[in-house]
């Protein structure tokens, strides 16, 4: 029986992290180059956005100080993920396995790349990173350094990639106007959400800032927290294709419709959910079926929902025309370029409506569909003929 060290424990804890809080879908550990070198010890990979992510975990408790043992850390992790970015800006083809899927990493496709150091010990630990490495915030990847006892409370507030994503971008923009010590990423994250996901723009002592936003927004957070069991749906949803794992253009189709979903955010899964929730309860008895749509604000595609009464057969083909005449309507109107994700869903017949099971569920892109006039009346009938593209305000707390 193999036994780990201290350091491979520190790094299947966080990779249990990110699997069990944000998605064992597109979440991988170890992954490797063809010449078997490691480019993460977890990389997130989010169709267009990638996290490297380094874990460095002490084991040497009582031999060097805490401080000391950070600084070479950070530099040894910083010198690791700038030379894995390098991997794949050069497009060394990257292999990515997990429980779900074998897949290689498309570097040409990549829009955000983001590096983050996690440090694992048992002992507090606060230095500024950048008073040992200058350079850490001046790399052509933004890179972060956050302890593991932060992230783990992290999670109470920030569950979704693109939350941790809006978050880090943001305090990136901050580090460019003053410095922040590890171990006090609560009291930043506590100002960020009270002040609706904004950082100051000016230098600011953030001490207590976490205990001001809990104590003082209580009622906002209790009341955002049970709006946001709407979003749950699209978090099973989201797996709901783990097993889909042809190929196409090289990807599992399955990770297409995992990407898709988990680009939300968990207020816009919220929101959406709401919304989900309100058609199943106000579906009149003689109608049948109802649908409703959202663009992501994320990868503008539509997001298409169908919902039929367990009494009425509805059809794959049935699905792809309605998916067709949504991409007709926004092509004819708003000279859409992107694509549309379309679910149907069976529902009881009784009110209130429950959703029994998935019927079917396509993704088209909009190159692929040609169409004529008589098409766009039809798409007009069913979706309306007014511009949809008006944007919808998602709000970190309730008005």
């Amino acid at each position: 029986m193999n036994t780990l060290t201290k350091g491979q424990v520190g790094e299947q804890l966080i990779e249990n992290f990110f699997d069990k809080n944000f998605s064992n879908i597109y979440s991988f550990a170890s992954p490797k180059t063809k010449d078997n070198a490691e480019v993460a010890d977890v990389l997130i990979w989010l169709n267009r956005k990638l996290f490297l992510i380094e874990v460095k975990t002490r084991s040497d408790e009582g031999t060097a100080p805490i401080e000391s043992w950070g600084h070479s850390q950070i530099k040894k992790a910083h010198g690791q993920i700038t030379k894995n970015f390098n991997r794949i800006k050069n497009n060394e083809q990257i292999f990515l396995k997990n429980n779900h899927y074998h897949t290689q990493l498309d570097n040409d496709g990549l829009v955000t790349v983001i590096g983050l150091i996690v440090l694992v010990s048992d002992e507090e630990l606060k230095i500024e990173p950048s008073q040992y490495l200058p350079e850490i915030y001046d790399s052509e990847i933004p890179i972060h350094i956050i302890t593991w006892r932060d992230l783990e409370l992290m999670i109470k507030e920030i569950d979704t990639v693109p939350d941790f994503i809006y978050y880090l971008k943001d305090r990136f923009d901050y580090l460019k106007i003053a410095k922040v010590a590890t171990g006090q990423e609560l009291d930043l994250l506590g100002y960020y959400k009270a002040k609706l996901n904004k950082f100051p723009t000016i230098a600011f002592n953030f001490n207590s800032q976490w205990e001001k936003y809990q104590n003082l927004m209580q009622d906002k957070i209790e009341i955002r927290n049970e709006h946001n069991n709407y979003s749950y749906f699209f978090d099973i949803l989201e797996k709901e294709f783990r097993f889909q794992r042809k190929l196409l253009d090289k990807i599992p189709l399955g990770l297409y419709f995992a990407w898709e979903l988990g680009n939300l955010s968990r207020r816009e899964k919220a929101s959406y959910g709401e919304k989900l929730s309100s058609v199943l309860n106000e579906l009149p008895e003689e109608m049948t079926s109802r649908h409703f749509s959202f663009q992501s604000g994320s990868t503008k595609n539509w997001l298409l929902f169908h919902l039929v009464k367990s009494s009425k057969k509805f059809t794959d083909k049935e699905l792809k025309k309605l998916c067709e005449l949504k991409i007709i309507k926004e092509k004819d109107l708003n000279n859409f370029k992107f694509g549309v994700y379309a679910f149907s869903f069976e529902i009881s017949d009784t009110c209130p409506h429950k959703i029994l099971g998935i019927n079917g569920a396509i993704m088209i892109g909009a190159e692929s569909v040609k169409y004529s006039e008589e098409d766009v009346q039809n798409a007009l009938n069913i979706f309306g003929d007014k511009s949809s593209y008006s944007s919808v305000k998602i709000n970190e707390f309730l008005e």
